[in-house]
């Protein structure tokens, strides 16, 4: 028995043994395998993080465009096929363990420039921080809408046709940027909707005099301001003047409406404004409508704009240039009149060359001061209306010129004109030469074209009258300041004068 029992262990402890032995080769196996797979991942981490921070293959800077959409390898493979990087998996596997530890971003679309031997790791930092290549389009304070959309036309970088078709005054003029790839309409869409914000934020804030009564009325105002003067500072100024003259039923007087009246802002004047201009009846011309143009004749900056609905507290009704690009203002007729000589002693002085100065037109960039804006007079110096500038920033509205042209349309058509201004006379002789009577030396008369009354008819033609003496019969301005050069003509209350040619002076 005792041998039996033995013989049983001995037959069990056998195969307890190599189940143990089997179970260590597994397990030193696996150590085996393991140590390996973390060797060659080591050594697969170390070669990729060589690779990843390593300079670059670029020889020289490159403009590469990601598109929109892109997948992570996408990217990696536009990257290796533009040779920015050398490998598209290890720029893909860092973007991508990247983002799985939280320690970079999402990779962004856009056109980015790549420097010279940039590392993988740069240009993944690049690419996340969307620091992509910006462009920027311009639209200058003062513009139309017409010059502002052909601008976008013509920008090479943006795609697509405009379909929106936004008023005068309702884009925002400022600096916009955007990248490769963005439409016209989107920028248009975004200067619509800055313009509506502007408004939205300033209308509230108005003042409670302001003579404008509805947020479209301030854009009108506004716009009328912005062209006028490119000095920052004198916008709220000639804003009271404007101001001012709405709140007394005067006539606004302002050339830009005028020209804007000609163009309807798509093309510019190209040619001095004449006396058939400031006379000719449009919706826009301030010299013979009352109170504001129908809309804008520009795109108004913010700075106008607030001073439209907040205008400095004067009682300014005048203002003209003061020959340093600014204007010098006043409250009435008389001291305007002193500041209008004064222009022209200036205006004389720099023109001695025969040169004549130079004038902003709408072209250039309104927000920018002035090349000469002197080159425009004062409205009530009408003597020579030929000398107002096409489409300047500065230019003096005043009164009378304008109620001198209805004051004529009624008088040819047979209404009793008002009574001359005071000082009318003098203030013509002063800037043009002295009415003279016509002597045996007087150029004939030239034949001056019918003027067209309010209603729109022809008036009839006044009959010539012989030239009197001015001893014998003092002679009464007409209140329509005519161009005072030999060969033209006034009228009179006895009908037309003509002024004779200067006599030779003796050497």
């Amino acid at each position: 028995m005792p041998d039996q029992r033995r013989q049983r262990y001995s037959v069990v402890v056998p195969p307890r043994r190599r189940r143990r032995s089997a179970i260590r080769r597994v397990f030193y196996s696996l150590m085996l395998l393991a140590g390996g797979a973390a060797l060659v991942a080591f050594g697969g981490a170390l070669y990729g993080y060589v690779k990843f921070t390593q300079a670059g293959p670029l020889a020289e800077d490159k403009v590469v465009q990601i598109e929109r959409g892109s997948s992570v390898l996408d990217i990696a493979a536009e990257l290796e096929k533009q040779g920015v990087i050398s490998d598209a998996n290890v720029f893909a596997a860092a973007a991508k363990l990247a983002r799985l530890t939280g320690t970079g971003a999402h990779l962004k679309p856009g056109e980015y420039q790549f420097k010279q031997a940039m590392s993988m790791r740069d240009a993944m930092a690049l690419v996340a921080a969307g620091k992509f290549i910006t462009y920027k389009v311009t639209i200058p304070e003062g513009w139309t809408t017409a010059q502002a959309l052909d601008r976008l036309r013509n920008n090479e970088v943006l795609l697509g046709d405009i379909t929106l078709t936004p008023g005068e005054g309702e884009i925002m003029p400022d600096t916009y940027v955007f990248q490769r790839g963005e439409t016209r309409d989107n920028i248009v869409k975004g200067m619509m909707n800055a313009n509506q914000k502007m408004l939205n934020e300033l209308w509230p804030e108005r003042a409670e005099d302001t003579p404008v009564t509805t947020p479209a009325e301030a854009m009108i105002l506004a716009s009328i301001i912005e062209k006028e003067t490119g000095e920052p500072e004198e916008r709220p100024r000639v804003a009271s003047v404007f101001a001012n003259r709405l709140r007394l039923g005067m006539r606004l007087q302002s050339d830009p409406t005028i020209i804007y009246g000609i163009t309807g802002g798509r093309t510019k004047l190209d040619r001095p404004l004449t006396k058939k201009d400031i006379a000719e009846v449009t919706p826009y011309n301030t010299y013979r409508i009352n109170g504001l143009p129908p809309g804008p004749i520009a795109n108004p900056g913010r700075a106008s704009l607030e001073a439209a609905l907040s205008p400095a507290k004067t009682k300014d009704l005048y203002f003209v240039a003061d020959g340093s690009g600014g204007h010098v203002f006043a409250e009435t007729l008389e001291e305007h009149r002193v500041n209008v000589k004064k222009w022209r002693e200036i205006e004389k002085n720099k023109n001695q060359g025969g040169e004549e100065a130079p004038v902003m037109d709408e072209t250039q960039d309104a927000g920018a001061p002035t090349a000469a804006p002197e080159a425009n007079i004062a409205a009530t110096e009408q003597a020579a209306p030929e000398a107002a500038t096409t489409d300047q920033q500065t230019t003096t509205p005043s009164l009378p010129t304008g109620d001198d042209i209805q004051a004529a349309d009624q008088q040819n058509a047979g209404n009793q004109a008002p009574e001359p201004e005071a000082g009318v006379e003098a203030d013509a002789a002063d800037q043009g030469g002295a009415q003279q009577a016509a002597g045996a030396n007087a150029v004939p008369p030239l034949p001056r074209p019918k003027p067209e009354g309010l209603s729109g008819e022809a008036a009839p033609a006044q009959p010539e009258a012989a030239p009197t003496a001015p001893e014998a019969e003092p002679t009464t301005v007409a209140e329509v300041v005519l161009d005072l050069k030999p060969g033209s003509v006034i009228r009179g209350s006895k009908g037309l004068i003509p002024i004779p040619a200067p006599k030779p002076q003796a050497p």
